[in-house]
């Protein structure tokens, strides 16, 4: 049966999700981003399996507040729709490529048991627009990163292969620092001289056995989980034999790496995305080969130091052929945390000087 939330936990559950803690010192580097407010003007009603698409909660860039400028060469910000405000000097902290206002954690109140729910609310924000921005329909928060839009709403993000020739694969262990792992046991161990801070959930794993020798780990399995201070890996089956210097004590960790491509001149251009930046991964309809959702980035450019390239968690998989296959295109989205329908909208921005004003409430029940 599903766990209660008492409301003390759902207290603590929102300042989480909002980032209430991340100015604390010592959690800082290690709390969730602030979040990012944003309009949108695409008629939509928000719901629960709602995920952005170029016809669902574009913003509003364009005088006629319509989606083309999704999908133009040249993204059109023509409204006065204003970039957001960077609160830190660290670049992992930059948002200035990004379009809203950028929210402080710290400024969020909660209010206990509110007609039976736990609820946050945000001071009142205010968008001024210098020109028309055609018709405004809502708003949706989504975690602060600063992955520009002429990387956004665009096909041809290529997804990587897990090839050798590519180099998108980490082996770990050898005779003399062995990885260890014991027949029926859902764990094997990377020896500390390897490190293990590279590896993350869903990355595929091959156990390459010596000439003769069974091989350990089966087919299609996958990191369920990593601890950093015993250096063990966890896996989604359990293995098959013993991970030893007898029998090969090396394993290895396929991934998959994402380019991103500049829409106008379809060459490779930087993300400025940042470990911890949170995204959605989605596709065009009839588009296939990589599995869509919200990932978080796990880490920045290959092998070769590529600001144009990044890795997730969990790491893309493919949805066609091997379990390690991840070959397709993909599309980056701003992630949607939550989302709202002005009650008496749609608001028309047709005049220099316009503003949209944005109370913010989030509630947990």
């Amino acid at each position: 049966m599903a766990l209660l939330v008492p409301q003390i936990g759902e207290v603590e559950s929102l300042r989480y999700l909002l980032g209430m803690n991340n100015h604390v010192l010592d959690l800082e580097d290690t709390s969730p981003r602030n979040l990012i407010l944003k309009l949108y003007a695409s008629t939509t009603t928000p719901g629960d399996l709602d995920t952005p698409s170029r016809s669902h909660y574009y913003e509003p860039y364009r005088s006629d507040g319509n989606n083309a400028s999704q999908l133009e060469a040249t993204p059109v910000v023509a409204t006065g729709y204003a970039t957001c405000v960077a609160v830190r000097s660290e670049a992992r902290y930059e948002v200035n490529s990004n379009y809203g206002i950028l929210l402080n954690g710290s400024r969020w109140t909660i209010e206990k048991n509110v007609s039976g729910a736990t609820t946050a609310s945000y001071p009142e924000q205010t968008f001024t627009f210098s020109s028309a921005a055609g018709s405004i329909d809502g708003y949706f928060l989504a975690r602060a990163q600063n992955m520009p839009i002429n990387v956004q709403y665009i096909d041809g993000v290529g997804v990587g292969t897990y090839s050798d020739s590519l180099g998108n694969f980490i082996t770990k262990g050898d005779n003399s620092n062995p990885t260890i792992g014991v027949a029926g046991s859902s764990f094997f161990t990377i020896n500390s001289a390897f490190g293990i801070d590279d590896i993350t959930v869903g990355m595929a794993v091959t156990h390459l056995a010596l000439p003769g020798e069974q091989i350990g780990v089966s087919t299609g399995t996958r990191v369920v989980g990593v601890d950093r201070v015993y250096q063990r890996v966890y896996l989604s089956n359990p293995l098959e034999a013993n991970i030893q210097v007898a029998t090969g004590s090396t394993v290895r960790f396929d991934y998959t790496t994402i380019t991103t491509y500049d829409r106008a001149s379809g060459l490779t251009t930087a993300h400025q995305l940042q470990p911890g930046d949170v995204i959605y991964i989605g596709t065009d309809p009839g588009v296939s080969g990589i599995t869509t959702g919200t990932y978080t980035i796990f880490s920045v450019g290959s092998k070769d130091g590529n600001t144009s390239t990044f890795q997730t968690t969990p790491a893309m998989t493919g949805t066609t052929g091997a379990p390690q296959n991840g070959i397709g295109t993909c599309t980056l989205y701003p992630s949607i945390f939550y989302a709202e329908k002005f009650t008496n909208g749609p608001y028309t921005i047709a005049n220099n000087g316009d503003q949209i004003k944005v109370t913010l409430n989030v509630e947990l029940q």
